[in-house]
């Protein structure tokens, strides 16, 4: 699900940013953004390092799946990144950029267990 669209509030969150290209969800043209990985959101931005207005804010935890989407939408490169009301179709420049991307956003949708401890 996309959260209201606002800046990232903590530059020293961030995990991993970089140019990839998206898929517009009205147009369907793939448009090049500068997309900001922080541990609970993927922002996408029209420019790289300025960090106002976002053009998607994409709520991790709200994400089920993120895998290659190549044989889905037959774009080398590309990847998908699942919600229950919507799913955003990225693309890398290369397949190592494209795993990268796939294994961080992967890393940050995973929520760490805190384990019970039973006093008895």
């Amino acid at each position: 699900m996309v959260d209201k669209l606002q800046p990232i509030d903590n530059f020293k969150d961030i995990l991993k940013e970089g140019w990839l290209a998206k898929e517009s969800r009205f147009f369907k043209s793939w448009r090049k953004r500068w997309f900001v990985l922080t541990p609970s959101h993927l922002f996408s931005f029209k420019e790289e390092r300025i960090y106002k207005n976002p053009t998607e804010a994409i709520n991790l935890k709200e994400c089920t799946t993120v895998k290659s989407a190549e044989e889905d939408i037959h774009k080398e490169n590309s990847f998908r990144i699942d919600s229950a009301a919507q799913t955003f179709y990225i693309q890398a420049s290369s397949t190592s950029e494209k795993e990268s991307w796939i294994g961080a956003i992967g890393k940050a949708m995973v929520r760490p267990s805190i384990p019970f401890e039973d006093d008895d």
